[in-house]
């Protein structure tokens, strides 16, 4: 969605409001989007910034960091943004809300989703999912480079 940035100008203070879905024409590294964005919010103009505020929901499906299990979660984001006006000069200068939007969202997707708080993860030595029960692997499996580290302690 385009915003004309010349009426704001001509009643400073003024508010545009907007309320549009999206989908973002480039995949989220990640992420898999399960509903389209929704974007909603204000832009005015404030003598020599363009102010813009708003809210982002979104449903989406992430992999567990750990258990590698897909998760489902629900991801809002309250924005307030400022654009300098000399970036958009001119009456006829228009701002691609979408593409604003579609950074913002970027930033807000977490770095690590869990499945649950307590998630086990994988066994390191077999990949079962320690969620479902113990593996059976030796739990003193020690690196043999690390053997002299636990000489020393035994001592």
């Amino acid at each position: 969605m385009k915003m004309e940035l010349g009426p704001l100008k001509l009643e400073p203070g003024e508010a545009e409001s907007f309320d549009f879905y999206f989908t973002p024409s480039e995949s989220i590294e990640d992420c898999r989007l399960l509903t389209p964005v929704h974007a909603a919010g204000a832009m005015a103009y404030g003598g020599n910034e363009y102010l813009l505020d708003g809210k982002l929901t979104v449903k989406a499906s992430f992999n567990c960091s750990r258990c590698l299990a897909p998760v489902e979660q629900d991801v809002s984001l309250e924005f307030d943004e400022q654009f300098d006006e000399e970036e958009y000069p001119g009456e006829d200068a228009v701002i691609d809300l979408e593409d604003v939007a579609t950074q913002l969202l970027v930033t807000s997707i977490p770095m690590q989703a869990l499945c649950r708080d307590d998630c086990k993860g994988l066994c390191p030595s077999c990949g079962k999912d320690l969620n479902e029960g113990e593996c059976g692997c030796p739990k003193d499996d020690v690196d043999p480079r690390l053997e002299a580290l636990r000489e020393l302690l035994d001592k």
